[in-house]
């Protein structure tokens, strides 16, 4: 289903926890990356999209919610409309949906849900611009080489409302403002722009009540390159810009300014807004220029707080006007990719980003739990492997809101965050008695962890509510299993009954869908236990049937740790012995078996090979390692 965005005064007052750390972004940038990095930059995107490229213009009117199937699309001036509780989502993993600037102007009018979308190319023609209406909600739109044309700008609100929310996105190198949205309240989470000329955020409630709240959180502001501009402005590339006045909270932001042309202040009051209310926290200003950190144009009218606040680079720290709070204080921060703030890799290929520019490092290839001074622990030095998976259908109320969704994992030894938990949030403790505590916090529904650990576990605390599908080394299993309790309600993976975690059956030894029984006498759909066929031809041994002429391959060749990978499609899916090998020396990776069930894979791969076959469309993959990742089809 498409993201909802509710408006409320709940939902957009003070920051949560998940607001301050943006935990959802982070780790599903790193779920992401690393299944695009394991298929070698193909694998599945590119075996979709050879069967899914197509016009975007056949998708680019929804009626309800519609989603594009990944594989890339040509834009050849297409009509953008999406309606009031509409939604266009582009299917697949992160930045799977790609579409094509082949003529035309890239604008359109959102007031439903636009989400998982990668423009690629600059405009055909001038005055680019998305009018952002009143209720859109605009999740992973990604726009690196932006306009280049005159008048661009890649947001605009046509009217005022009560509130738009932009999240998980990123553009940059528009001509005339890169959001130009001034006339509501809105909300940017996640979001980076980078070298946009005029103002990279333009803000206001122009036609809307000035005392509601505009929400700038967790935003990367950049401008490291000349910008472009046209014959109607010159190079003049604002941060964020408050044109109109309104109440404006700017928070957990990263603002980078390198000494060139055209870069102009970080924060900009203008004197349209200078009876608002501004408060700035906890963000971090890199700035090699002579602008102002913050400039007031309004006369020293707004009423400015700024609070924790850090400063750093080789040029001017000046805030203009008075504020309240302490302003900027000494502190250590690490200015992150425009990826890691917005969750997609496609935000780095924006011109002007890369490592050793500005404050930028060497970019993150799985877990930053460690500092430079400290050695990343050797994953061979932990004998176990577990995975966890929050159920996409993890409940939405107000006992148990996404994201709140936490667990406690003791282990009898030694254990270290895996690829894909997330630092700062989720940890490790040793306790006195040689145990370790896994911390998990904020894991939201169908995203995925891991931890390596020594020993056993031997305890847990979950919160109730909350579905978690769990892997020890490659095996599909469950908590309750793991420690040796009876499954309870919370262990199952449905509703009805009809399966558990730990593969239970009914008292009278039949599942409760009547699929098999435990003396493998057939059932209402033909199978047996064992290991004849099934109905559409499978069968427990391994072999295949006819109309599974698709084959994935995760090739762990030539690697040295275990690879932990998820798959799911939307047909039927078994093992393929005779593709799938162990290594020579039969690592203790390579022995342990897989497990395909329901259309879902959870498998373990160390230097060997697992291979299946499957029927229907691959719906999702995650990988956590550097095995790769491949699809053969018409076998």
């Amino acid at each position: 289903m498409a993201n909802s965005h509710t408006g409320d005064e709940e939902q957009n007052g003070e920051p949560t926890d998940e607001d301050q750390n943006a935990a959802a972004g982070r780790r599903t940038f790193l779920k992401g990356v690393g299944a695009f990095a394991a298929m070698g930059g193909a694998g599945v995107l590119a075996t979709e999209a050879a069967s899914a490229a197509g016009d975007f213009g056949d998708f680019s009117e929804p009626s309800g919610e519609v989603t594009i199937p990944p594989g890339e699309y040509t834009w050849d001036d297409d009509d953008l409309d999406i309606g009031s509780g509409d939604a266009l989502i582009g299917g697949g993993n992160p930045g799977d949906v790609v579409v094509n600037m082949e003529g035309g102007t890239m604008d359109g009018n959102i007031s439903g849900t636009f989400q998982n979308i990668v423009i690629r190319g600059d405009n055909k023609d001038s005055k680019s611009g998305i009018d952002v209406a009143d209720g859109a909600v605009i999740d992973g739109f990604h726009w690196p080489e932006g306009g280049q044309q005159s008048e661009d700008r890649c947001f605009y609100n046509p009217d005022g409302g009560d509130r738009a929310t932009i999240k998980n996105s990123s553009w940059a190198w528009m001509v005339n403002n890169g959001a130009y949205t001034d006339k509501m309240p809105m909300t940017y989470e996640n979001c980076a722009a980078i070298n946009n000329n005029i103002a990279n955020i333009r803000i206001g409630h122009r036609e809307s009540d000035p005392d509601e709240v505009t929400y700038i959180r967790n935003c990367l502001i950049a401008v490291t390159q000349e910008p472009q501009y046209d014959d109607t402005n010159v190079p003049n590339a604002r941060g964020i810009r408050m044109r109109q006045k309104g109440t404006f909270v700017i928070e957990n932001c990263y603002f980078i300014y390198l000494d060139v042309d055209g870069a102009a202040d970080l924060i900009e009051i203008h004197d349209g807004a200078e009876d608002s209310d501004v408060t700035i926290r906890n963000c971090a200003f890199y700035n090699d220029t002579d602008r102002d950190l913050v400039r007031d144009k309004g006369n020293g009218m707004a009423d400015v707080t700024i609070e924790d606040c850090s400063f750093h680079g080789s040029g001017s720290d000046r805030i203009e006007p008075d504020y309240d709070g302490n302003g900027l204080v000494d502190k250590q921060v690490t200015f992150p990719f425009p990826s890691e703030i917005t969750g997609y890799a496609v935000a780095d290929e924006a011109e002007g980003v890369g490592s050793g520019i500005g404050p930028w490092g060497e970019k993150s290839t799985g877990s930053t739990s460690t500092t430079e001074e400290e050695e990343e622990p050797d994953p061979a030095e932990y004998d176990h492997t577990l995975v966890l998976e929050a159920s996409e259908d993890n409940p939405v109320d107000s006992s148990a809101t996404p994201g709140d969704f936490d667990l406690d994992i003791v282990v009898s030894g030694d254990a270290v965050l895996g690829d894909t938990a997330e630092p700062g949030e989720d940890s490790i403790t040793a306790n006195s008695d040689g145990t370790s505590t896994i911390q998990v916090s904020n894991l939201m529904p169908g995203e995925l962890d891991s931890y390596r650990f020594n020993g056993e576990v031997v305890d847990y605390v979950k919160d109730s509510g909350y579905d978690v599908t769990v892997s020890l080394d490659g095996t599909t299993t469950t908590l309750a299993e793991l420690v040796g309790e009876e499954p309870t309600s919370d262990d199952s993976t449905t509703d009805d009954g009809s399966t558990t975690d730990d593969g239970s059956t009914t008292d009278d030894g039949s599942t409760s869908d009547g699929s098999t029984t435990d003396d493998g006498s057939t059932t209402d759909d033909e199978s047996t236990d064992d290991g004849s066929s099934t109905d559409d031809g499978s069968t427990d041994d391994g072999s295949t049937s006819t109309d599974m002429t698709k084959r994935v391959v995760v090739d762990g060749s030539g690697n040295d740790r275990p690879t932990n990978y998820t798959f799911t499609v939307s047909g039927d899916v078994v093992r393929d012995t005779d593709a799938s090998s162990a290594t020579d020396d039969g690592t203790t990776w390579d022995r342990v078996e897989d497990i395909a069930q329901d259309g879902q894979v959870i498998g373990l791969v160390g230097s060997g090979v697992d291979a299946y076959r499957f029927s229907g469309n691959i719906t999702s993959v995650t990988v956590d390692g550097e095995a790769t990742f491949t699809v053969e089809r018409g076998l």
